[in-house]
């Protein structure tokens, strides 16, 4: 190993690390792991690094070598001699945890009674041990390393046990650092502090917004000023918000990729930790890392429910002409158009504008969110529909729904746009693989367009042997099934008796009664207690059901999914329950009992005993206590009380209150990049708009 340590790790061999461990078996090459960190050679020091995660604190974990590595770590980055600290204040921050940590949940790993309390005695004396010493980051916030000052401020707002000396120290720093990246490392802790500390956050905001104010031309210390300001003082921030980071993202585009990310070249090792450094320096095209894609990131996650802000941000960022920073536009675009309402069209009809850029990863992107979005997206389909005259011969029927055909036919279809049809059908009739839940495609088209579709998907299912691909015949009979055409109704009999029965359970409960002549065999199949297939249960009695309209044998089977276990066939139960009104009946005593208790559906169970006896008074509270505690289940309960009529008029207020809502019903504020069900949130919008004009 080139480089040697030196005296900072005085005293290693001394410690018999052959009779520790960690995630590999016995720590006898920590020392050398340790040294590693020391050498004067970049790639040696990645290995080194990378092999301390990896073993000594693998996946998050603390061992006893874990914790006879803690003051090493400490000697190491208090040498001036060592070069890339930063990186071991950040192994050690993620050694010490987010919190203290809690023995309760990290116990129970091992049976063994004392094994586990070792176990979890390891986590808590390196938790100790690093935040016992956490004056050691105080000491060093004017080290002359920028890379280590810039490190030191996040483990303050981490480790210190005095948060308000911590943040005096750090807003002390402000005024006389000048390095870049060591002024949004301290914003972001004080930001931090302030959120995490009430007391604090006076100070914090104000200290914050004299960061804005003096970040001159540095876009990153600009927009990271911004993130903290929304967190923890959105009061300072200055009416000028969003025009200010649209201006740190123009000077960001025109000082270039990694202009102000600090990055600088080094070798590269087969380490994680080198390839993550990697990720971040290229992570897209065009991508400023440090700043398009992760600083605007936080910016909008900081400014949550001011969507005013947020709108007018992504807006800016959709016409940015740094194509990097409008690829990671989209991505935010696809988030906030599901995860809140939109004030207007035109984020969706900026999105679809990146098809005009014949660039195939933004159009890929923009695409993939249109079709989350197609509820709210028919000012897009003129667009779409050019796009697919465009692309319409760039297709293979192996591949078709990854092409940018693919994607613009499925945005295009979702929007029940009759100009995806001969489309569709050529797939179909190309032997083009047929895509999941290709019946919400079919739904969303009107009759007319339906019709003109049915005759290929009659074609293809008919084409496919009696026992061949059953995932593809079921996606072909429910669209079918949709379309119901009665030519097709014998095709999907057939399959009533075959192997594949089960899929044209629901293309025949779409028909009804002009399928009346199969209910002999439905109720044998809805009778058949020997499989454990309660779900082919339930199919096949909801289209006994609908078409036959006798409840004789539909009840037994509802009746046993109620009294089950499985809380989704008792969900299932209640919606079949729900379509046979009054003449569900019978099952009320027990559909009652499901609008109380812990048994995980009582929104629909009183949505359920509303359709069978019409008592507002006994399901109106339910409802109204579910609104709150379950979000979820809003759009059915809001459908239901449009039914209810004037019965609904307590109801009133949330139903207003929920119509000033920014966010859809279903976002819980989550950081991830979940997309949310827009169009039953347009669904609940609808009934909520229909409930204040008749109660208004």
């Amino acid at each position: 190993m080139a480089g040697t340590a030196t005296g900072m790790l005085a005293g290693v061999e001394d410690v018999d690390w052959a009779s520790l461990s960690h995630a590999y078996g016995d720590a006898s090459d920590v020392p050398e792991l340790l040294r590693g960190l020391a050498s004067a050679d970049p790639a040696e020091r990645d290995i080194a690094l990378d092999g301390l995660y990896g073993a000594v604190h693998h996946q998050g974990d603390v061992y006893d070598s874990t914790v006879a590595c803690v003051p090493f770590l400490f000697a190491l980055a208090g040498d001036a001699a060592v070069e890339d600290r930063g990186a071991i204040v950040g192994l050690l921050r993620s050694i010490a945890g987010e919190e203290e940590p809690d023995p309760d949940e990290i116990g129970g790993l091992f049976e063994d009674e004392d094994e586990d309390a070792a176990w979890v005695a390891n986590f808590v004396t390196a938790a100790a041990l690093v935040r016992g010493r956490a004056d050691f980051f105080l000491e060093r916030l004017a080290d002359p390393d920028p890379q280590l000052r810039a490190a030191v401020p996040g483990a303050l707002a981490q480790l210190h046990s005095d948060p308000a000396r911590a943040f005096a120290a750090l807003r002390s720093r402000v005024p006389v650092e000048g390095h870049g990246s060591v002024v949004r490392s301290l914003a972001e802790a004080i930001g931090a502090l302030g959120v995490a500390h009430e007391e604090l956050r006076p100070e914090a905001g104000r200290c914050l917004a004299d960061v804005l104010a003096s970040a001159g031309a540095d876009p990153a210390v600009c927009l990271t000023a911004l993130t903290q300001l929304a967190r923890c003082a959105p009061q300072l921030l200055p009416a000028d918000s969003v025009e200010s980071a649209v201006d740190a993202m123009r000077r960001a585009h025109e000082a270039g990729p990694g202009a102000t990310d600090g990055h600088q070249e080094r070798p590269r090792t087969d380490t994680m930790v080198s390839y993550l450094r990697e990720l971040k320096a290229a992570h897209q095209p065009g991508i400023d890392a440090g700043l398009a894609h992760d600083l605007l990131r936080e910016l909008h996650l900081a400014l949550d429910d001011r969507t005013e802000e947020r709108f007018g941000l992504l807006h800016a960022q959709l016409r940015t002409p740094d194509r990097g920073q409008r690829l990671a536009a989209v991505q935010e675009a696809g988030r906030l158009l599901t995860g809140w309402r939109a004030p207007n069209d035109l984020a969706v009809a900026l999105l679809a504008r990146q098809l005009a850029e014949h660039d195939e990863d933004l159009s890929r992107a923009a695409l993939s969110e249109l079709a989350y979005v197609h509820p709210i997206a028919g000012v897009t389909a003129d667009v779409l529909a050019a796009c697919l005259v465009e692309w319409e011969d760039d297709w293979d029927p192996a591949d078709w729904q990854r092409s940018l055909f693919g994607g613009a036919l499925k945005a295009l279809a979702l929007q029940g746009d009759a100009r995806a049809v001969p489309c569709l059908a050529a797939v179909l009739d190309g032997g083009g693989g047929v895509p999941e839940r290709l019946d919400r495609w079919v739904k969303a088209m009107g009759p007319r367009a339906r019709a003109r579709l049915a005759p290929a998907l009659h074609d293809r299912l008919a084409r496919m042997g009696s026992r061949a691909g059953g995932a593809v015949r079921a996606r072909l009979t429910d669209a079918l099934g949709v379309c119901a055409p009665a030519a097709s109704l014998p095709l999907i009999t057939t399959a009533l008796y075959g192997d594949h029965y089960g899929t044209a359970l629901g293309a025949l409960a779409r028909y009804g009664p002009a399928a009346a002549d199969t209910a002999p065999r439905l109720r044998e199949l809805a009778r058949d207690t020997s499989s454990a297939d309660q779900h082919g249960r339930l199919s096949a009695a909801e289209a006994l059901w609908a078409v036959s309209g006798d409840a004789t044998h539909v009840l037994p089977v509802l009746r046993d999914a109620l009294a089950g276990d499985r809380w989704y066939a008792r969900e299932r139960a209640l919606l079949i329950a729900a379509a046979l009104g009054p003449d569900a009946a019978p099952l009320a005593p027990r559909v009652r009992a499901l609008t109380t208790g812990t048994e995980g559906c009582p929104a629909q169970a009183a949505i359920t005993l509303w359709h069978i006896r019409r008592d507002a008074a006994e399901v109106l509270p339910v409802l109204l206590d579910q609104w709150t505690t379950t979000p979820g289940s809003r759009p059915a309960a809001a459908a239901c009380l449009v039914s209810m009529g004037r019965a609904a008029a307590p109801a009133l207020p949330l139903i207003r209150r929920e119509l000033t809502s920014a966010r859809r019903h279903d976002n819980t504020g989550t950081r991830s990049n979940m997309r949310y069900d827009v169009a039953a949130d347009e669904d609940l919008l609808d009934s909520c708009r229909r409930l204040t004009a008749a109660l208004g």
